[in-house]
């Protein structure tokens, strides 16, 4: 059975007054966006061949923050079926939309924080794995979300993040995915899809405002590293991905001194 933990949440339709996003308009068309970008698909696989490499227990306890339309919990259902997952995310109809996703998928051991990350606490050592993907950026200050995730992570556990770290070009995103929709699936669809992404376009075009106001943070590869080692993390793998736009940390705990 799928939980929820809702109680004490703000007005789900409210547009997100720091940023200007309208995330409920965002939530029906983030999986067409998805769907039809292979990065954000190498970006899911990178974290589902992690999970076999990293040692990651069978029963494991996994969180991720900023979980969306759940679309890397469901991957992650497929090499871990028996583990325990939380899905944290402020905006209830993308979680109403990861709800459905669990039910068709068969995954039922999921709680589903409806919270912002920064409000969100979980008992020391309680994660073997927390996932992060493109939410860290515009949860400021990124130190204070870095600390919760370590104090939440086992000794062994480990931390996946990716986030966005480089202006957004929406030019260049847009001739991409319209590239690799009319190679893979011709221009009929590249149409149908012309014809919904209204929307899309207009919140990814406030979330490149939001990185030229200063709203977001922006960082390089080196900055990004950086940031993690300064939260107490020792990261095993660093590197840019999502066509160079976002980096890449695999991290876990660095022990604490005595």
């Amino acid at each position: 059975m799928i939980r929820s933990e809702v109680e004490n949440l703000p007005n789900p339709s409210e547009l997100d007054s720091s940023t200007g996003i309208d995330w409920d308009a965002y939530a029906s068309q983030y999986d067409l966006l998805a769907k039809y970008n292979p990065s954000y698909h190498e970006n899911v696989e990178m974290l589902r061949k992690g999970v076999l490499e990293w040692s990651i227990p069978d029963d494991a306890r996994i969180c991720d923050l900023g979980a969306g339309t759940g679309n890397y919990i469901t991957a992650l259902s497929k090499v871990r079926p028996m583990a325990k997952y939380v899905h944290v995310d402020f905006d209830r109809p993308m979680n109403e939309i990861a709800r459905e996703k669990y039910v068709a998928n068969g995954i039922s051991d999921v709680v589903i924080v409806e919270e912002n990350i920064h409000k969100v606490d979980f008992t020391p050592q309680t994660f073997d794995l927390v996932v992060c993907v493109n939410a860290l950026y515009a949860v400021s200050p990124q130190a204070d979300v870095l600390a919760k995730v370590r104090k939440w992570l086992k000794p062994s556990g480990v931390f996946f993040v990716i986030d966005f770290g480089r202006r957004n070009r929406m030019w260049d995103w847009s001739w991409y995915i319209l590239k690799n929709l009319v190679k893979e699936h011709g221009f009929i669809e590249c149409a149908k899809f012309l014809s919904n992404s209204a929307e899309m376009i207009r919140q990814n075009n406030r979330g490149q405002k939001n990185q030229a106001d200063g709203k977001y943070w922006l960082h390089s590869t080196h900055e990004f590293g950086k940031a993690m080692t300064e939260a107490g993390f020792l990261v095993e793998e660093l590197r840019p991905c999502y066509r160079d736009y976002c980096d890449l940390a695999v991290c876990r705990k660095a022990p604490t001194p005595p």
